[in-house]
C-alpha cells in the first residue's frame, strides 16, 4: 500500500498537512499511523516533531471534480475581488468627474440666467423710458423686450442641455466590439482552460471549436461525459460560466462562449419544446395552471418562446433563483 511520511509540531498538524498534500495530487487518505510522538524536550533542548505515515489511494472521480471546481471557484473569487476593487476605483473617479462637470454646468447656467436677467432689466428700463416718452411705440417696444427675453432664456436652456449632454457622454462607458484577433485570443484562452480542467479531472476528450461573429462554441466529445452535464445541464452551465470569465478576462471586448457536450443543448432544447407543447395541451383540457420544475434562464426562455403564440395559453416565471420556474396557465 502506498504511503507518505509527514512531520509537524503536532500529530493533528502532520495529518492535516499530509492530507492537503495528497488532496492536491488527486489522492485520498485511507489510514494513518503514528511513527513518533512529539516531544518538547527540556528547556527546548531535545525537542522533536511528530512523525506520521499516511496511506493513500487514488481519489474517486467525483472528489477530483469537486477539488477542481473548488480551485476554479477560488480563482474566480480572486478575479471577482480584483474586478470589484477596480470597479470601485472607476466608479469613484467617474463620480468625481460627474460632480465636477455638474458643478461647471450649474455655474454656466447661473451665469447665463444672470445675464438674461440683466438683459431683461435693461430692456424693461428701455421700454419704460420709451413708454413714458412715446406712448405710440409702447406696443412695439414690449414685443421687442418679450422676444429678447425668450431668445435669451432659450439660449440659456440650450447651453445647460449641451453641458448635461457633455457630462453624460463623458461618463458613459464605451465598449468596443471585439475584433477578429481578440476573438481568436478569447477562443484560445477558453480552449486552454477547458483542456486544463479536463486534464485535472482525468478525462480524455476532444474539443471541437466553432466560431461566428457573435459567439464561440466548444463542442466536447468523448466517452462517459455525463458527469460534465449534471442534472438538467447545471454542471455544464457552471463550466460555461467559468470559461466565459477566464477567456474574456483582460480583453477590451467580449465574445460569448457556449460549451456543449455531445450536442446536449440541442437535445435538451428539443425535449423542452416537446414538454411545453404537451403540458400546454393538458392546461387547455383541465383549465388549471401547471408549475414546472426550477430551470435556468436559458431553459425558461425556450418554454416562453415555444408557447408565446399558443392560443388560450399564457406563461410566466415565478420564484427567486435558484428556484425560479415557469408557470403555464389558461387564458380565456
Amino acid at each position: 500500500m502506498d504511503y507518505i511520511e509527514v512531520s509537524a509540531k503536532t500529530i493533528a498538524d502532520a495529518v492535516a498537512k499530509g492530507t492537503e498534500q495528497l488532496k492536491a495530487d488527486g489522492k485520498v487518505v485511507t489510514d494513518t499511523k503514528v511513527l513518533e510522538q512529539p516531544s518538547s524536550g527540556f528547556l527546548g533542548i531535545g525537542r522533536r516533531d511528530a512523525l506520521v505515515r499516511l496511506y493513500f489511494e487514488e481519489a474517486p472521480l467525483t472528489e477530483k471534480v469537486a477539488f477542481a471546481a473548488e480551485q476554479a471557484a477560488a480563482n474566480v473569487q480572486a478575479t471577482a475581488q480584483t474586478k470589484v476593487a477596480e470597479a470601485k476605483t472607476a466608479v469613484s473617479e467617474a463620480s468625481e468627474f460627474v460632480q465636477e462637470k455638474v458643478a461647471d454646468a450649474k455655474s454656466t447656467a447661473v451665469e447665463v440666467a444672470e445675464a438674461a436677467q440683466q438683459k431683461f432689466n435693461e430692456a424693461a428700463d428701455a421700454a419704460q423710458a420709451k413708454i413714458a416718452n412715446v406712448k405710440a411705440q409702447a406696443k412695439d417696444v414690449a414685443v421687442d423686450v418679450k422676444d429678447t427675453v425668450a431668445d435669451t432664456l432659450a439660449d440659456a436652456k440650450e447651453t445647460a442641455e449641451d453641458a448635461a449632454t457633455t457630462v453624460a457622454a463623458a461618463v458613459k462607458p464605451q465598449r468596443e466590439p471585439v475584433s477578429k484577433e481578440e476573438q481568436m485570443v478569447i477562443a484560445d484562452k477558453g480552449k486552454q482552460f477547458l483542456q486544463d480542467m479536463f486534464s485535472k479531472m482525468g478525462l480524455s476528450v476532444q474539443i471541437e471549436k466553432m466560431m461566428t461573429a457573435e459567439k464561440i462554441t466548444f463542442q466536447i466529445h468523448g466517452e462517459e461525459l455525463g458527469i460534465l452535464i449534471g442534472k438538467h445541464g447545471q454542471t455544464l452551465d457552471a463550466i460555461q460560466y467559468l470559461t466565459n470569465l477566464v477567456a474574456n478576462k483582460e480583453v477590451a471586448g467580449h465574445c460569448h462562449i457556449v460549451v456543449d457536450v455531445e450536442n446536449y443543448r440541442s437535445r435538451r432544447e428539443e425535449t423542452l419544446v416537446n414538454l411545453a407543447k404537451r403540458l400546454a395541451s393538458k392546461v387547455k383540457r383541465n383549465r388549471q395552471k401547471i408549475s414546472l420544475e426550477p430551470m435556468s434562464a436559458f431553459e425558461r426562455k425556450i418554454i416562453h418562446l415555444t408557447l408565446q403564440n399558443e392560443v388560450h395559453i399564457v406563461t410566466d416565471s415565478e420564484g427567486e433563483e435558484p428556484y425560479r420556474h415557469v408557470v403555464i396557465a389558461y387564458k380565456r
